[in-house]
This record gives structure tokens, C-alpha cells and sequence, in this order.
């Protein structure tokens, strides 16, 4: 009775063991491949909306990305207190996003991204939507979001091209915008 209780014990033992072991070293395996994204964004009136602001882009890059056939985490940062620490950094500084007085929504943003090799300026992205008066707040929701989409499409196309992250294929083009 005695043997059979401690060959139990001795299993969950090594059963936990092993998770722990497991556990412990696959966060440093995935962590030296996760895109990390900061989005800079021109101060508004609201955190909060600053925040969303941030979270979409993020999102739209990792769907972008996802659909190219990137497949390692892409994650959203607030604040890079080292750049130098962080090996795969994608900085997006979001320089205009509005309507104009004739109803075009323009949304112009720069980018950097930074591997092991350094850091290469990716250049500005402007994309323009037009909004139709009278197709109400979804609609004008919706076409900030193309304008929003086409600069980060042609963002997306370019990190392909650069060939500067690892598991991103060049040949995969996103939907055109």
C-alpha cells in the first residue's frame, strides 16, 4: 500500500516537473520572434480614445501580417523604456487621421522597424477614403477605417519586401485596398 502511494507521488512529481521545465522555457523560445508594435498617436482630448486608436492599429497590423503568412505573435507596446532590448520593434507614428473639408479621409503614418541588423525607416504611408454625406455615423466609421487600412496594406507590403522579419513571405500580398 505504502509503494503504490509513493510510485503515485513520484509520478505527479515528475509530471509537474516537467511542466515546469516546459513552461519556463517556451516563453523565451516565443519571445525571440514576437513583433512588438508601438503605435504613437497624436494627443487627443481622451486617453481612452488614444488607447483604442492604438489597440486598432495593432490589430489591423496583426491581421495584415497574419494574412501574409506571418505567424509568430505579433503584441502591442505602450512604452519602450530600451529600444535596444527589444529585438523585432515596429514603430508607427500615426501623423494624421481625419476628414478634410471636401470629405476625404486622409490617414498619413511613418515607420520604423527595428531587427538584430538595426533599424530601417520604412517610410510614409498615405492612403485617402471619401465620405459621402448622409451615410451616417457606421459609414463614416467604416470609411476612416479604409483609410486606415490602405496606409497600413501598403505598410505591410513594404515589411514583406524588406525581408527583415523572419517567417514573413514575400510573395503573399494582402487584399488590395
Amino acid at each position: 500500500m505504502k509503494t503504490s502511494s509513493f510510485l503515485n507521488v513520484w509520478r505527479v512529481g515528475t509530471l509537474f516537473a516537467l511542466a515546469a521545465v516546459t513552461g519556463f522555457a517556451a516563453p523565451a523560445a516565443r519571445d525571440a520572434v514576437t513583433l512588438k508594435v508601438h503605435v504613437n498617436v497624436p494627443p487627443t482630448w481622451s486617453l481612452l480614445v488614444d488607447d483604442r486608436i492604438s489597440e486598432m492599429f495593432v490589430d489591423a497590423v496583426r491581421e495584415l501580417l497574419a494574412r501574409r503568412g506571418f505567424t509568430s505573435p505579433v503584441e502591442e507596446v505602450r512604452f519602450v523604456e530600451d529600444p535596444a532590448k527589444t529585438p523585432y520593434l515596429l514603430t508607427i507614428n500615426l501623423m494624421e487621421w481625419r476628414m478634410q473639408r471636401t470629405g476625404a479621409i486622409d490617414c498619413t503614418l511613418a515607420a520604423s522597424l527595428q531587427t538584430p541588423r538595426g533599424t530601417k525607416q520604412l517610410g510614409v504611408y498615405h492612403h485617402t477614403s471619401f465620405h459621402w454625406l448622409g451615410s451616417g455615423r457606421f459609414g463614416l466609421a467604416r470609411e476612416f477605417d479604409e483609410a486606415a487600412s490602405g496606409a497600413l496594406n501598403d505598410l505591410c507590403n513594404d515589411l514583406a519586401r524588406s525581408e527583415l522579419l523572419p517567417g514573413l513571405r514575400v510573395g503573399q500580398r494582402g487584399p488590395s485596398a
